[in-house]
C-alpha cells in the first residue's frame, strides 16, 4: 500500500477509525459549542462534478465554521465485501486513483473505512451514533442529494430527526447540472462502455484515466517504428472502455505527452489473440520505463480496432491516426 501521507502534506489519510481518533483531528474534551468536524460520506466513484460540488460544499463549510473537513468513504466497494454479484460490477476509480482526485480539492482528511458485514448490519442510528457522533465528534454532516444512509435507507426526514437527536447540523446538497445533465456514476459507466469517451468526460470532469504498470510485452511495436508501453492494469474492477484506438495524454513520472492508446486483441500482430491488452504509444518519447506506474488520460476515441492485411497496412494507419488526433492534442 502506498503511504501517501508521506506524498500528500496537507490531506490526512486515514485506514482505520482508530487512526483518525488519535490524531490531531479534534478533542473529545473540547467545549461542546466548538465541538467536531464536517463530515461527507460516499463512495464517490469516478469523484465526478457532481462529487466535486458537495465536497467543494463541505470544505465551504468547514472555512466558515473553523473546523476540519472529512470525507469519509468505504473500501472495498460495499458490492464486494457483500459477494453482491461483484464480477459485474466495474468501478471508474482504483482507491489510488480516488484518492488523488480528492488530493486535487481542500480535503482536510479522507477515512477510507473498511466495508464489512458489520459496517453494513448497522442502522442509520447506530451508523451516526458508533461511528459519526462517538468516533468523529461530528458538528455537520453533508449529504447527496440521492444518498442511501444506513442499512436499508432512510428518507431524509427521518435523517433529520436524528441529526436534532445528536445534536448535528444536516445538509442536502442538490442535484448538479451539466449541459442539462446530473452526472451520476452509473452514467458515466454507461457512456464508457459505448466508448463515447468525450461526452463521460464532460460528466467526470476531466479526462477519463486508467493508471497501470508498464509491463514487457512482445516488442513488436519497436520493430515497425511505434513502440508502445504495455499496460498492467491492478485494479481488476476497473471499467476498461471498449476495443479501439483512443487518443489521450499520458502521465509519465509527472510530465505529460500526448500519446495513442489502443485497447483490444492486436489482431494483425497475434491473431486468435483471447486476451486484451492496453498499448500506448507516447509521442516524442522514448526512455526505459518498465516497472513505472504511468497514467492514461483518454481524451476520445479515434476508430475500432481493425484488423489490417499486413504490418505496412498498420504503419499507414497508424500514421494517419497520429496525424488526425484532435485538435485539443496538437
Amino acid at each position: 500500500m502506498v503511504n501517501h501521507s508521506k506524498i500528500f502534506k496537507k490531506m490526512k489519510i486515514h485506514y482505520s477509525i482508530d487512526s483518525i481518533k488519535t490524531s490531531s483531528l479534534y478533542n473529545l474534551e473540547q467545549d461542546s459549542n466548538n465541538k467536531g468536524v464536517i463530515v461527507t460520506i460516499g463512495i464517490f466513484d469516478g469523484v465526478h462534478t457532481g462529487h466535486v460540488a458537495l465536497l467543494n460544499r463541505t470544505i465551504e463549510l468547514s472555512k466558515l465554521f473553523q473546523k476540519e473537513s472529512v470525507v469519509l468513504t468505504f473500501s472495498p466497494h460495499p458490492r464486494v465485501a457483500l459477494n453482491q454479484e461483484p464480477e459485474k460490477l466495474k468501478i471508474l476509480t482504483s482507491q489510488n486513483e480516488k484518492i488523488k482526485l480528492l488530493t486535487r480539492l481542500n480535503i482536510d482528511n479522507i477515512l477510507i473505512l473498511p466495508f464489512t458485514h458489520e459496517i453494513a448490519d448497522l442502522t442509520a442510528e447506530k451508523f451516526i451514533e458508533y461511528i459519526l457522533v462517538n468516533k468523529l465528534n461530528i458538528s455537520h454532516l453533508v449529504v447527496g442529494y440521492n444518498h442511501r444512509f444506513g442499512n436499508g435507507g432512510i428518507t431524509f426526514n427521518e435523517l433529520e430527526k436524528l441529526s436534532q437527536k445528536f445534536n448535528f447540523q444536516l445538509e442536502k446538497f442538490p442535484a448538479v447540472d451539466i449541459n442539462k445533465q446530473i452526472p451520476s456514476s452509473s452514467q458515466i459507466r454507461d457512456l464508457l462502455i459505448k466508448g463515447d469517451i468525450k461526452s463521460a468526460n464532460k460528466l467526470l470532469g476531466y479526462n477519463y484515466i486508467i493508471e497501470g504498470k508498464v509491463v514487457e510485452g512482445k516488442k513488436i511495436g519497436r520493430t515497425i517504428s511505434f513502440p508502445t508501453a504495455n499496460i498492467l492494469v491492478s485494479e481488476q474492477l476497473k471499467l476498461i472502455p471498449p476495443n479501439g484506438v483512443y487518443a489521450c495524454y499520458v502521465n509519465v513520472r509527472g510530465n505529460i505527452y500526448k500519446g495513442m492508446t489502443n485497447i483490444g486483441h492486436l489482431p494483425t500482430i497475434n491473431k486468435n489473440n483471447p486476451y486484451r491488452s492496453i498499448e500506448v504509444h507516447i509521442l516524442d518519447f522514448n526512455k526505459n520505463i518498465y516497472n513505472e506506474d504511468i497514467e492514461i488520460h483518454l481524451v476520445e476515441k479515434i476508430r475500432d480496432e481493425i484488423k489490417f492485411p499486413n504490418i505496412e497496412e498498420l504503419k499507414k494507419q497508424i500514421i494517419k491516426d497520429i496525424n488526425n488526433l484532435p485538435p485539443v492534442l496538437s
